[in-house]
């Protein structure tokens, strides 16, 4: 059914001002017909949205999720089976989707026929995966403890394959494995992190050789690409080196990998949330994150906001990224992207031109233009004069996605 706004103010992030119109159309087909002032364009039999005193913009698409990951202590995370985990990333949909999320990458441990399910009609983000990361034995996805305790040791293989990898052949049949599963995307850790108990931020993981055995796979299979999770500028100078379609955190970036990003054009998916999420006091005092991450996070912290503004000033593209699981699905990383240095039509341009390139969907996404398809968003007030309208959620009042009313708090 044909579906038309009118009376909005609207905004998208190819520019300051905003658009010429006050009347958006959209076809039975999803796809945006017209914008104009003539409410005389509007179907016969069409819904009408009166957005008076709102602002539109196009839906926020987040680039970096994980949709199986979760806030709770260990013992917490070791009593839900599978089936459970499923339930709960089917209901996390319908929470990113009425956060205003309408598009999304899974980074890590969401299944195919998650993706197939939001597709068939389950409420949800349109979806992207790439199944289970691929990591070196004793890197950030090796889910070994001290202890000798296999965290992973549940995995379901048949959906999601093993993704510990160590020298090319390995890593190719590894890959190869991902991409029968499904996956749309290859994620891998060129780096340490912070939430593993084995590794740490400043170690560089894979050599150039792995990297681009994932680079060369993802390639012949027609897939997207690699993502690459990189925290130091030695591990994301590899990665891009390799042939990666973009850096997840980039924290210690510097001008070598910046000069690299920039020549390769490689976007940065910063990914703030997280970053703070994780020393929030309710985590830290249960232990949720646990004394030795809450160190490492710390000292990426001194350096964080310094390098950004330096990656930003230089240039770089950035896209959006939370890092958040379904227990977080505010898009309050374009708020904190301004507070790090991006203007706030930048921030905007992240979560939604930037990311629709980035997913290969910028012809469809990421702008208010005819032809498009109508994922928009009715927030109150101005996004690009109140960028802290993003860490209330009461502040996106609709959200429509291929031309459906899909959430509503007017």
């Amino acid at each position: 059914m044909a579906l038309a706004i009118v009376g909005a103010r609207l905004i998208d992030a190819r520019s300051d001002e905003p658009i010429d119109g006050d009347t958006l159309v959209v076809g039975d087909d999803g796809r945006i017909v017209s914008i104009g002032r003539s409410r005389g364009a509007i179907p016969a039999g069409a819904t009408v949205i009166d957005a008076a005193g709102a602002t539109v913009v196009p839906g926020l698409i987040d680039c970096h999720v994980h949709f199986s990951g979760r806030h709770e202590r260990l013992e917490e995370t070791l009593g839900v089976t599978y089936t459970e985990s499923v339930g709960t990333m089917l209901r996390a949909g319908k929470v990113f989707l009425d956060s205003g999320v309408t598009t999304i990458r899974d980074a890590g441990g969401a299944p195919a026929g998650l993706k197939r399910l939001f597709a068939a009609g389950w409420p949800g983000p349109r979806l992207q995966v790439s199944a289970t990361p691929i990591s070196i034995t004793g890197g950030h996805g090796d889910g070994m403890t001290p202890s000798g305790i296999d965290l992973d040791g549940d995995r379901p293989m048949t959906e999601l394959p093993p993704g510990i990898a160590d020298g090319p052949d390995e890593v190719r049949k590894v890959v190869r494995a991902q991409i029968r599963a499904g996956a749309d995307w290859i994620k891998t850790f060129a780096t340490g992190g912070v939430y593993s108990a084995m590794d740490s931020p400043g170690a560089v993981q894979f050599s150039l050789a792995e990297l681009r055995v994932m680079v060369e796979e993802a390639a012949l299979a027609g897939i997207h690409g690699v993502l690459a999770h990189a925290e130091n500028a030695a591990g994301i100078a590899n990665a891009v080196r390799a042939g990666v379609k973009s850096i997840e955190h980039g924290d210690g970036i510097d001008d070598e990998a910046i000069d690299l990003m920039l020549e390769r054009d490689i976007p940065l998916v910063p990914t703030f949330q997280i970053s703070y999420r994780m020393l929030e006091p309710d985590l830290v005092e249960r232990g949720v994150t646990p004394p030795w991450a809450v160190e490492k996070q710390r000292a990426l912290m001194a350096d964080l906001d310094r390098n950004f503004r330096h990656a930003v000033e230089r240039g770089i593209r950035v896209a959006m990224g939370t890092d958040g699981v379904r227990d977080e699905h505010l898009p309050r990383e374009l708020t904190l992207m301004v507070q790090h240095g991006l203007t706030p039509r930048r921030a905007l341009a992240a979560a939604t031109i930037e990311a629709a390139r980035l997913l290969g969907l910028g012809d469809d996404l990421g702008t208010l233009e005819p032809g498009r398809i109508a994922d928009v968003l009715l927030v109150t007030g101005d996004p690009l004069a109140e960028p802290d309208l993003w860490s209330d959620p009461a502040r996106v009042v609709a959200v429509i996605q291929a031309g459906r009313l899909v959430a509503d708090r007017r």
